[in-house]
């Protein structure tokens, strides 16, 4: 009965051609239109340093390894940025002015950017604030690190900060290198893969409401079925994982392989990655569809404007994710779109694999969650009449 539950839901997700679409074919258009969209940022022969400029005070000048690196940036043929140092008044008028593309500041210790409008050079600049921060704290705990071990000997911390700053300023910006242009693109991609994962909580939200009484008739024959409701639900689920998990580790070939999109050297982890986030989802709409007492559209749009939310905080639309990190740091680390965008970034840019394995720990810890509040959602429900 489970295989003969798992085929037929099966055939009724393909058969459902809006479903299909959005969860299974929108993510290939969309990485198309992509990698067409970003295609530019591979075009050097065209691309041109810009204005920017950096508030130049007190707050600037103490944050020394970061004013280095970004100095860095703004010298030589190849850099990135045509630097101005002035004062903030100054900087508003010229970003008012569209004189200049946005301009750091440095604001109780952190580096912070501020535009006017979304586009190619602010996200440029947005993001290589962001690396250069990231830096900044890697140096700092690895000084931090060395002054430990050195408890009760005598320490030159300031040596010990000359070689961090070193360090970082020591690497010349070199626009040429394809590992800067990926990571101005990459996040979008990954923050896509989340989206397509998520999407397949549509799949598990639309079979679970074929096995809830009050939501079909389907429901209603489930419910005072002999079998047993628990295999039903269970072969429902595991047809819309299945199918969802392939969609999603197709969607990744083609972005590897003909988009040339880079996740890093190991397939397997990448797609372990996919099918725990594609987990996480179908738990979630699982957990949606037993929760929400409105009609099947009404969760659609619903899990449509979670998913799309947590798109915006990973950084899909031209926000950076850095900059949400920073505002409100605790919404990606238990969003499951942020957490997979963040896996995908991880795997890619670090080799520690701790942040990643805390990714996909954190993903089975919100699917477990999702499936203990379901499982107690449907012990709960009782219908007068069916």
């Amino acid at each position: 009965m489970f295989w003969h539950s798992f085929k037929y839901a099966f055939k009724t997700l393909i058969k459902n051609r809006a479903l299909v679409f959005w969860t299974l074919a929108f993510p290939f258009i969309l990485a198309i239109l992509f990698n067409l969209a970003f295609s530019r940022l591979h075009d050097y022969d065209v691309f041109e340093a810009f204005d920017v400029a950096v508030i130049d005070d007190a707050e600037y000048k103490k944050a020394e390894i970061f004013s280095e690196a970004f100095k860095s940036l703004s010298e030589g043929d190849e850099r990135l940025f045509n630097t101005q140092y002035i004062d903030k008044d100054e900087a508003e008028k010229k970003l008012d002015a569209d004189e200049i593309v946005g301009y750091v500041y440095v604001e109780g210790g952190d580096a912070k950017v501020k535009i006017r409008q979304n586009g190619t050079n602010q996200t440029i600049l947005a993001l290589a604030v962001e690396q250069i921060s990231q830096g900044v704290k890697i140096v700092n705990d690895v000084a931090m690190t060395q002054i430990a071990r050195s408890a009760g000997q005598k320490v030159d911390v300031e040596k010990i900060y000359r070689d961090a700053v070193a360090t970082v300023t020591d690497a010349e910006p070199n626009i040429k290198d394809d590992s800067r242009v990926m990571n101005i693109v990459s996040i979008e991609f990954y923050t896509l893969i989340a989206m397509a994962c998520m999407q397949g909580a549509m799949m598990s939200a639309e079979l679970m409401n074929r096995c809830l009484p009050n939501i079909s008739n389907r429901g209603k024959r489930v419910a005072i079925a002999p079998t047993r409701k628990g295999v039903i639900v269970l072969s429902n689920l595991l047809a819309g994982y299945v199918m969802l998990v392939f969609s999603v580790c197709a969607l990744i070939a083609f972005m590897r392989f003909v988009l040339g999109v880079e996740f890093g050297d190991n397939m397997g982890l990448i797609m372990l990655l996919a099918a725990v986030g594609s987990l996480t989802a179908t738990m979630m709409g699982m957990f949606l569809s037993i929760v929400l007492k409105t009609n099947e559209s009404a969760k659609n749009v619903i899990i449509l404007i979670v998913t799309m939310a947590g798109c915006l905080f990973a950084g899909m639309f031209g926000v950076t994710k850095g900059f949400f990190d920073n505002v409100a740091p605790v919404v990606n680390k238990i969003s499951p779109v942020g957490q997979i965008t963040d896996g995908y970034y991880a795997l890619f840019y670090y080799d520690d694999m701790a942040r990643f394995t805390t990714d996909i720990v954190s993903l089975l810890i919100v699917a477990g969650v999702f499936l203990a509040l379901s499982i107690r959602g449907l012990r709960r429900q009782r219908y007068d009449s069916i």
